[in-house]
């Protein structure tokens, strides 16, 4: 049997009941548990690892995300209204978008609270509401981060008064509930006027491998972007190919382990490219024309898809072979 998991990332205590059900109710002619594979999108984690341990399922992982973006985005490559970065005119200086803000994604609320305290929420188009439409009011998701996150009580409350000074709703294209659009690359017209696209990724905080189809949306959008992900996620990214800015700004973010310290990390980055003027960062992209080009190149080829759909083939072939039970199966 195949558990094919491969969109949204794992959660042992969610994921324990569900394969409990699984188990249950999926067995063989004897009654037994069927040996199974594990199909995820998640090449290291944490949660993966106690779930393998567990229910003594075999591991196979692939870039899910990758094979899904390009699905989805197929059709940018022909769309005029994605101008080159060399004809771009700048009027803000970044973009982040944050719909979900509850569990996981509380940090997204932390970065918010970080740009306000550096006076940064003007010069950027940011998405944000004080109610997230899945887990609810911020002010109840943030108090969660002291016993589950280990951040301090201190953080929070300073985190807290930063969100309360906010004239909610932040919005790029939208004045009432944000979309959810995983399908799209989001507003063009603001993608191209700003410079520097913020990623907040569903993983943050944990040791976990795993990018979603949120890092290619800039590099379709040919635009320089900074992660906010799990630490070694930005060097994820880069084995497959692709080129990041450590030419252009400190990338070492992507080592730190300690979530908050990253965080602000990246925030000082953006601080140093809102101090930046309008005319510097159009000239700064057009410095950025080799990487730009060749980040979007890479996704929309060949080599992309076949080096992501090759993983995922052999990965799931060797776990087969180390099934108890040999079956063959053509993939």
């Amino acid at each position: 049997m195949i558990i094919a998991y491969d969109q949204e990332p794992l959660n042992y205590n969610y994921n324990s009941q569900l394969f409990e059900y699984i188990n249950r109710n999926f067995k063989d002619d004897c009654g037994d548990a069927r040996p199974t594979v594990l199909l995820t999108t998640e090449k290291t984690s944490a949660e993966k690892n106690l779930l393998l341990q567990k229910f003594g399922y075999t591991d196979a992982a692939y870039f899910f995300h990758g094979l899904a973006a390009a699905d989805w985005y197929r059709g940018y490559q022909y769309c005029t209204d994605l101008i080159a970065p060399s004809k771009r005119k700048i009027t803000k200086k970044y973009i982040t978008f944050n719909r979900i803000t509850g569990n996981s994604r509380v940090y997204r609320s932390l970065l918010i609270a970080e740009l306000a305290n550096h006076n940064l929420l003007s010069q950027g188009y940011v998405s944000y509401s004080e109610v997230c439409p899945v887990h609810g009011p911020y002010k109840e998701n943030i108090l969660d981060t002291v016993s589950k996150y280990n951040v301090s009580a201190e953080y929070i409350s300073k985190s807290q008064h930063a969100l309360a000074r906010i004239p909610y709703p932040l919005r790029i294209d939208s004045t009432g509930t944000i979309p959810n659009g995983s399908q799209t690359i989001g507003p063009i017209d603001a993608l191209t006027t700003s410079f520097l696209h913020v990623v907040t990724e569903t993983c943050f905080w944990d040791d976990r491998t795993h990018l979603t189809e949120k890092i290619f949306k800039p590099i379709v959008a040919r635009q320089p972007f900074v992660l906010l992900g799990c630490a070694g996620n930005l060097q994820y990214l880069r084995s497959y190919g692709f080129k990041t800015f450590d030419r252009w700004w400190d990338e070492s973010y992507d080592e730190i382990k300690d979530p908050i310290e990253r965080l602000q990390k990246v925030v000082n980055i953006v601080k140093d490219i809102c101090s930046m003027s309008d005319n510097e960062l159009e000239s700064t992209l057009k410095g950025m024309k080799y990487v730009l080009d060749y980040n979007y190149e890479l996704f929309y080829s060949k080599e992309f898809v076949n080096t992501t759909w090759f993983e995922m083939t052999t990965n799931l072939q060797l776990a087969i072979s180390q099934l108890p039970l040999q079956t063959e199966l053509k993939i």
